[in-house]
């Protein structure tokens, strides 16, 4: 997994345009290829199957720290 895709995580958390385009997504496939997307208009190179990755790692970790 690409650091890419860490450092347009934080870009998103801290850019509230980015944040509401990504809640407007329909769906979970809308989700990842707009995320795809808008990574490569802010510079970033990161791949739909990446970013699926990256957001199931997350939420394990967030699910491990509630058991």
């Amino acid at each position: 997994m690409t650091k890419q895709i860490e450092q347009f995580h934080q870009l998103v958390l801290q850019d509230s345009s980015l944040k509401e385009k990504l809640k407007q997504s329909g769906d979970r496939e809308s989700f990842l290829n707009l995320a795809v997307e808008l990574g490569k208009q802010n510079g970033y190179s990161f791949t739909y199957s990446e970013v699926k990755a990256y957001i199931s790692q997350n939420l394990l970790a967030i699910a491990q720290q509630f058991l």
